[in-house]
């Protein structure tokens, strides 16, 4: 019989998981990209910890919903309670681009062309942006037209900071705009009070999961010491009602840390470059 709930509870968290996985795909904010990107497989590591989690605490006591509950917590917690690396890269990505700016504007300031500043520039950008300058680099050397390519590593970004310089040099390109190396270093001074900002909001998010750590610390302790020296206090769990009261208290608990969550999130500012570009435009140069 214990094997049968062991077993139960194990595929009951495994299908709960599934489903909420493929219900509520979770995109990677560390390198946003357009739609067509294929997802990123499931992390093995945390399914195999998620299904020994339910099966340890199936057979320690022969719970169901705490087999669910202890599946889906130790597929999420260190996710929603580990180290915030998406918002880092986040800040990498933008402070990337600051610097990047200022490059351009120095470069153009030596009388470079807009083609030969990007290119100049894609060597020395942030480990963040160096991957996709190199891109636009080989694309504006292999004879794509300069509005085109810039478009291009603007959509393949997704990124509202990178947008305000592509702008920029869109506008210059174009339309021959002047004082191109001004407009990039206020761009860039702009990147870099965002950046700012973003360290602040990353330190506040700090000290609350540390406390939100010490919070479900404690929550799990007391309950793993509870089963394991006073199996009697927690007899009224047994019961369907009881199992019914320890679904909603998990519940609860869930839904505060995915608030904790959701309201310490920053959004990015909607892009400015959102004009598909010109069919015409990908071609090569005549």
């Amino acid at each position: 019989m214990t094997a049968l709930m062991a077993l139960l509870g194990a595929a009951v968290a495994g299908g709960l998981i599934l489903i909420a996985v493929g219900l509520f795909p979770r995109a990677d904010p560390a390198a946003p990209r357009p739609s067509g990107r294929q997802r990123p497989p499931l992390p093995p590591g945390r399914l195999a910890a998620s299904a020994g989690a339910a099966l340890v605490v199936a057979v320690a006591t022969r719970w169901p919903v705490g087999a669910v509950l202890a599946a889906i917590a130790a597929y999420w917690l260190p996710a929603v309670l580990g180290p915030d690396r998406a918002h880092r890269a986040t800040i990498e990505r933008v402070e990337a681009v600051a610097a990047w700016a200022e490059d351009l504007a120095g470069t153009l300031r030596s009388s470079a062309g807009i083609e030969q500043a990007i290119v100049q520039t894609a060597t020395t950008a942030g480990p963040a942006l160096r991957a996709d300058l190199g891109r636009l680099a080989r694309a504006i050397g292999a004879g794509m037209r300069l509005p085109a390519a810039l478009r291009r590593f603007a959509d393949d970004l997704n990124d509202p900071t990178v947008d305000m310089v592509v702008h920029v040099l869109l506008q210059a390109a174009q339309s021959q705009a002047r004082e191109v190396a001004g407009s990039l270093s206020s761009v860039g001074v702009a990147a870099r009070r965002q950046a700012s900002g973003r360290m602040r909001v990353l330190a506040s998010r700090a000290r609350t999961k540390a406390a939100t750590r010490i919070v479900t610390a404690v929550v799990l302790g007391v309950a793993v010491l509870l089963t394991a020296f006073a199996a009697d206090f927690l007899d009224p769990y047994r019961s369907p009602l009881g199992q019914l009261i320890l679904a909603v208290l998990g519940a609860g608990f869930g839904t505060a840390l995915w608030w904790m969550t959701r309201i310490a999130r920053v959004d990015d500012l909607p892009r400015i470059l959102t004009r598909p570009a010109d069919a015409l435009e990908l071609g090569r140069r005549s």
